[in-house]
């Protein structure tokens, strides 16, 4: 019997024997058809067998849409998160607190911070008084394409969402239609916050001022042309509130569309937003 190596050696030999053969027959072959092969444009063929690939690959697997993203301004919401602090143990201006929801006005912060610091001064007003007495547009640019100011009227209706609001001078004006017993509004717009809580604040008067809701970074919203020529910018999350107290670290309001407490908002945060408001102010004296 012989040794397995034999037969491994074998196999081997056998195996060679074959891979040799197969190298021979493609030589033969390779050239007694050199003069073909050497004239096939081989750079050719790979680019078309390239090109076959990239198409059934951009076939199968298309390419992507790029993605178009479209921004559009729209109203600051109002269920925003924002830091806010209650006004546990400092001593408060004790103006009455009423919300929008309540009010049933969406849009309408001006009329019922000005309705607060009225029932305050015990006018027995509601939001809708004020509503009913003060100017008004039903939306920002005319038939004629003009535009008004919010520094004349109210624009929108209160009780949607699309509501604008107005400025200081209006609420003064319609203020001053309701209160009696020798109170009268005034437009103290222009005065720093802190002027304005050493001269009406720490002397027990509340004051309406405009800022922002939630004191967030405000946004630019819709323009129109005014009918002296000039171009107005309305400011998108413009809101109004009722300054009842202060100390070291926050001012406290009653914020309209925050019911149910007194809020407080960091002063610095508060000092910003009412200037970029153009440091609007309304109190009420004698």
């Amino acid at each position: 019997m012989e040794p397995k190596g034999t037969d491994n050696r074998i196999k081997g030999l056998l195996i060679a024997l074959l891979v040799s053969v197969v190298c021979f027959v493609g030589i033969v072959l390779y050239a007694y058809n050199w003069e073909r092969i050497a004239q096939v444009d081989w750079k050719g063929k790979w680019n078309q067998t390239i090109t076959k690939i990239q198409t059934v690959k951009e076939t199968v697997f298309p390419e992507p849409e790029p993605l178009t993203v479209t921004f559009e301004v729209v109203r600051m919401s109002h269920d925003m998160p924002v830091i806010t602090k209650k006004a546990d143990g400092v001593p408060l201006i004790e103006v009455p607190l009423l919300s929008q929801q309540d009010c049933g006005y969406r849009t309408g912060c001006e009329l019922v911070s000005a309705t607060m610091v009225m029932n305050y001064y015990q006018s027995e007003v509601a939001a809708q008084d004020l509503y009913e007495v003060i100017a008004k547009a039903p939306s920002p640019i005319g038939k004629d394409g003009i535009g008004v100011s919010p520094n004349q009227c109210f624009i929108g209706n209160p009780v949607t969402n699309s509501g604008y609001g107005c400025y200081a001078e209006p609420i003064k004006e319609s203020m001053n239609q309701l209160l009696t017993d020798g109170w009268h509004a005034v437009n103290v717009t222009g005065m720093d916050l802190l002027t304005v809580e050493e001269l009406y604040l720490s002397q027990g008067t509340p004051v309406i001022i405009w800022a922002t809701i939630h004191m967030m970074e405000p946004g630019a919203g819709k323009s129109w042309t005014l009918e002296d020529g000039t171009e107005f910018q309305w400011i998108a999350g413009e809101h109004c509130l009722v300054l009842v107290g202060a100390d070291e670290s926050y001012y406290y309001f009653n914020d309209p569309d925050h019911a149910g407490e007194v809020i407080g908002y960091e002063r610095g945060l508060v000092e910003q937003r009412y200037t970029q408001l153009g440091k609007q102010a309304v109190v009420v004296s004698r």
